[in-house]
């Protein structure tokens, strides 16, 4: 969480300010509405485990459904949000990974050189990958 952490004697509080930093999930999108919505609400529950270090947690779309990559980006900018972390809701490193991501990142690092825009690896390339298949397996 941003903020000031102001200082009593033995106590510590932390005031919220305004926004400064966003978590933006990232999928494919699909035709099938069910799917986007799916995304949707696992983009809720990640909000709720990381609200105390995300001021923002956005989910968006390369396809098919809105809103867009872009769209949540600029949105994010133009609510205060000056450090953005975009995690790619993906299994594998295809073209959207590979190259489509990074591409809208760095189209929109330049047209806002004040924003920090953090790109993470994705989701299938987690270490803990493996281990979630075999517990879910098992």
């Amino acid at each position: 969480m941003q903020g000031l952490t102001l200082q009593y004697s033995s106590t510590q509080t932390k005031v919220r300010t305004m926004p400064n930093n966003a978590l933006i999930i990232v999928a494919h999108g699909s035709r099938k509405e069910s799917s986007n919505t799916e995304v949707m609400h696992l983009g809720e529950k990640v909000k709720a485990l990381v609200e105390a270090d995300y001021d923002v947690v956005k989910t968006a779309f390369l396809e098919f459904a809105d809103p867009s990559l872009e769209e949540s980006i600029k949105a994010s900018v133009n609510e205060g949000i000056r450090e953005i972390v975009i995690l790619p809701y993906f299994l594998a490193s295809g073209n959207h990974v590979t190259r489509d991501i990074p591409a809208i990142v760095n189209q929109i690092s330049m047209m806002y050189p004040d924003v920090k825009i953090a790109l993470k690896e994705h989701v299938g390339s987690a270490e803990g990958m493996a281990p979630l298949l075999s517990s879910m397996a098992l």
